[in-house]
């Protein structure tokens, strides 16, 4: 979930970006997983979808591992619109918490953006495929 105001604009990255309403400060959590928000799928619910909710689960959910069992998180909010960057302005806590803070301040309009390989078991696979 994110925890300032955004808004959704077409992004020279790719297709729809995400962006932020005002201004963040380096080292502010931005964004946090949310059990009520964000959708947490069992891998193997994925294949019981009709092919339109797997392509946009596809496009839209991020893989991860826990436990030996793998999952896909559904952004509730605008962050599912995040776009990929070589050199992101939000970045993981590092401190095994599901936040994102600010790599850097940020100024109100830019584009939120984030490493998928940071943390999305299919990242080098969307690079490829939705850029």
């Amino acid at each position: 979930m994110l925890l300032v105001k955004s808004f959704l604009k077409f992004s020279d990255i790719h297709g729809v970006g995400c962006f932020t309403a005002e201004d963040i400060k380096a080292g502010q959590i931005v964004w946090k997983f949310d059990p009520v928000l964000d959708v947490e799928i069992d891998e193997t619910l994925i294949s019981t979808y009709p092919e339109a909710i797997r392509s946009f689960l596809n496009m839209y959910a991020y893989g991860q591992h826990d436990g030996g069992k793998k999952t896909f998180i559904l952004c509730g909010d605008h962050a599912r619109h995040m776009n990929h960057s070589e050199n992101p302005n939000l970045v993981e806590a590092g401190d095994g918490n599901a936040y994102n803070i600010a790599a850097r301040d940020i100024k109100s309009g830019e584009e939120l953006t984030c490493d998928y390989n940071a943390f999305d078991t299919d990242a080098t696979f969307k690079l490829q495929h939705h850029q």
